[in-house]
């Protein structure tokens, strides 16, 4: 029996509750060499020092209650992480199928399953993380095959995809201004910087940190690697309430079109926990980048912004989120494929047309995984902050670990998926459109509030047959 992150308490509950593959009638790991594991390809996090190893398998993955008319997709990829550096579980949203040791043997992903099956319209989504320090607390939204119109303030800004797919989602940061009469530019010289929700801060510039340090008296704790923020600091933040200003073109300074994004102070008035630091500490998510790589803008950043990502047309749009009621109606506008009529042009949903998906927390840009199980494993203190599961991109084959690079037995693992959260369809879904409406009953939020520990996302798939321990 593996020990799991032994001085952690309520472990199975952060994490999102645990699974057991070998309960599934309909799990598998045929086709996969060496038990199914591997080491995970995080392209781009790898270089924020996030990485690991994973075990994978095929199941039947469920978008909805059974009898809901949602999607129901057998032999869907899923990984269980052997690693504390992705904490919870996600939804892949990456078109590309992905390979492990064949490159003539892709594998669909889940949202190349749905295209392929014409479930969406469109290889297309649209997602915000959720802000809980709203009043109440703004679940985030995903929708599949198009957007949701109420979650977003609209402009006319597109920006083309990055020349790496697994660097697609690339923009141009021109500056970081806030509100703060007689203040400077935090960042007066524009780099590029990657949206990636698997993070859960911002990555600037050093620099740049050391302008934040300068107007807000944060500081910086080398042996967490972090902005902990006391109470001092926390009620001079709370004072000034500044708000901050993160202005976006397109990436390489291709474009004079520029997008704003603000966040107020609460956004980045988090707190953090175990396994990051050995206790409960106010942080702010500012993370100090050595070098261009490591320029990202994580889930702190989505809460205020709604991504569009058109995979068909090789575009994607960052807006300013906006936050209705949670009982509030969407409007969910179908994204078309190119040549199906207008080009370029989005229709109102019709029956079938879409798949949408609101949800209490999810973490997800461009993923190829279609859902996450998990495998735990004691790493002490001093890790790194929350994050969701890794960005699998599908970039060429994966190679098998040998049995010696093992980080803990398959058979006793604990997998972790949230398999005990009631979901409810959201629109009555006899009409063929694919909603539904993802409330844990517990609440758990991707960004943590500073009265409540940093649980960050819970996974929105439900798997069929699975068991929780």
């Amino acid at each position: 029996m593996v020990i799991a992150n032994p001085n952690l308490t309520n472990c199975d509950n952060n994490r999102g509750y645990l699974f057991q593959s070998n309960l599934s009638s309909t799990w598998s790991i045929q086709r996969l060499a060496n038990g199914g594991l591997f080491e995970l390809n995080t392209f781009e996090e790898i270089s924020l020092g996030l990485s690991g190893n994973a075990y994978y398998g095929f199941d039947t993955v469920s978008l909805g209650l059974p009898g809901s008319g949602l999607p129901v997709l057998p032999s869907q990829t899923i990984a269980g992480f052997a690693t504390n550096d992705f904490w919870l579980g996600s939804l892949g949203l990456s078109p590309v199928p992905f390979n492990f040791t064949n490159l003539d043997d892709p594998i669909p992903s889940l949202m190349g399953t749905l295209r392929n099956q014409s479930l969406i319209p469109s290889s297309s989504w649209g997602y915000t993380a959720g802000a809980y320090y709203q009043s109440p607390p703004v679940y985030g939204s995903l929708t599949l095959g198009g957007y949701d119109a109420t979650r977003f303030t609209p402009n006319n800004v597109s920006f083309a995809f990055g020349s790496d797919f697994s660097r697609d989602l690339l923009v141009s940061l021109e500056s970081v201004t806030y509100d703060t009469t007689g203040s400077s530019p935090l960042l007066a010289e524009r780099i590029d910087v990657f949206i990636d929700s698997l993070v859960s801060e911002i990555w600037l510039p050093f620099t740049v940190c050391q302008a934040f340090e300068a107007a807000f008296h944060l500081v910086w704790d080398d042996a967490a690697q972090l902005y902990l923020v006391n109470e001092t600091i926390h009620s001079n933040l709370l004072a000034q309430n500044p708000a901050f200003t993160f202005t976006l073109s397109q990436a390489g300074g291709e474009g004079n079109d520029t997008v704003p994004i603000t966040l107020p102070y609460a956004a980045f008035d988090l707190n953090i926990t175990q396994p990051a630091v050995n206790s409960t500490y106010r942080y702010f998510p500012l993370k100090q980048a050595q070098n261009a790589t490591q320029y990202t803008f994580g889930r702190s950043f989505l809460q205020e912004a709604y991504v569009i990502a058109d995979y068909e047309r090789h575009n994607f749009s960052v807006s300013q989120a906006l936050f209705p009621p949670n009982q509030s109606p969407q409007q969910l506008v179908a994204i078309d494929p190119p040549g199906a009529g207008v080009e370029g042009h989005h229709q109102r949903l019709s029956t079938g047309a879409i798949a949408g998906i609101v949800v209490a927390a999810i973490g997800i840009l461009a993923l190829c995984i279609a859902g996450t199980l998990w495998l735990v494993r004691h790493r002490g203190r001093g890790g790194h902050a929350y994050a969701p599961p890794v960005d699998e991109k599908a970039h060429g084959a994966m190679q098998p670990l040998s049995p010696s690079l093992h980080e803990v037995s398959g058979e006793s693992g604990r997998h972790e998926v949230d398999e005990q959260h009631t979901l409810q369809p959201e629109l009555d879904v006899g009409g063929g459109i694919m909603e539904l409406l993802a409330v844990p009953a517990h609440k758990v939020h991707e960004m943590s509030s500073p009265d409540i520990p940093a649980v960050e996302l819970e996974a929105p798939v439900r798997q069929r047959d699975l068991s929780q321990s």
